[in-house]
């Protein structure tokens, strides 16, 4: 297998000493290291004045070549992604280590770019991320490498499984509540709105450049799903940030350009709140462990609005005992 995985954080100057062996004819200038990408290293740099982005996964993974063939496919068909250059999964590169080059999209997350729109510029955006969310459903995933749930009950055991793991870990107690208000609430296989989804659609996920949409990131967990899922994630973590707002003026606007009834959307919405209230801990404690010092310390800012709000959520839309939420 080659040399040693790279143990996180991946330093700057190894990245450029393997960017240099790989454009031996180019300049690279303005590395800089990013502070998201929570499961990868990730830089912006210039090649010959060309911004891009390098991404280095932790170790060997099939999930970067997956990721790299969906989002040229996806490009290709004119949904708004970042063009993929170059990538190479082994350890047997310029680089010495798995890697992927794509282009660097324009503008800030959606959460930054926000903060300084009017209501009206607002609106705007978040309409046009609604109707490009409908398109990325409307994908036809016949021929994507991606995990596919044929059935309703298949997606929502696997999640229940995901929520079991993350309990585990977080050594939380009266999980069997949780389980039991899953199973009496789960909605009927009829609902299933079954879908090329994202998977992780939410701000950070989206850039914006001015007030208008450039682009989505981070398709590593794409798949066939449920269309509910992306609606769900987006919702709940713009009303977890302090904006419930526009978290109903987002389920508005798609409801409409989809013509979904969405009735099931608090379920899922529910069952997110749960899994993220679980998960985010479990995130700033990996990072901090494998040396991801800023990534762990921009959580570590917004985890207390974002704790706060996750079970004020689940306890709203569950009547469960907030001590059934303690990990």
């Amino acid at each position: 297998m080659g040399e040693r995985p790279v143990r996180y954080s991946i330093s700057p100057s190894f990245a450029k000493r393997g960017l240099e062996k790989l454009y031996p004819d180019s300049q690279i200038t303005e590395l800089i290291p990013m502070t998201t990408g929570f499961a990868s290293t990730i830089f912006a740099f210039k090649k010959d004045g060309v911004a891009l982005i390098l991404r280095m996964p932790p170790t060997i993974t099939s999930s970067l070549v997956r990721e790299a063939e969906l989002m040229n496919a996806l490009f290709r068909e004119g949904i708004p992604v970042p063009q993929v250059f170059e990538y190479d999964p082994t350890y047997q590169n310029c680089l010495g280590h798995p890697f992927m080059i794509e282009e660097r999209l324009e503008g800030k997350n959606l959460y930054e770019a926000i903060e300084n729109l009017n209501k009206t510029s607002t609106d705007n955006l978040l309409r046009d991320v609604a109707k490009t969310l409908h398109r990325v459903h409307r994908v036809d995933a016949t021929n994507l490498n991606i995990k596919k749930f044929t059935t309703l009950q298949s997606l929502i055991d696997s999640g229940l499984s995901n929520l079991k793991r993350f309990a585990t870990l977080s050594h939380m107690k009266n999980f069997e509540d949780i389980e039991s208000w899953v199973q009496k609430n789960r909605p009927s296989e009829t609902t299933y709105n079954k879908a090329f989804v994202h998977n992780d659609f939410h701000p950070l996920n989206i850039m914006v450049n001015g007030e208008s949409l450039s682009g989505i990131i981070d398709w590593v967990d794409a798949m066939v799903g449920e269309a509910q899922v992306d609606v769900a994630l987006f919702s709940l973590l713009v009303e977890a940030a302090g904006y419930p707002e526009l978290a109903k003026t987002f389920v508005a606007e798609y409801q409409q350009v989809s013509k979904l009834s969405l009735e099931e959307i608090d379920f899922y919405v529910t069952v997110l709140a749960i899994q993220k209230f679980l998960q985010i801990p479990l995130q700033e404690k990996q990072m901090e462990e494998t040396g991801q010092v800023e990534k762990a310390e921009f959580l570590s800012s917004r985890l207390s609005i974002l704790e706060k709000n996750f079970i004020k959520i689940i306890k709203e839309n569950t009547n469960l005992s907030l001590c059934g939420f303690q990990p």
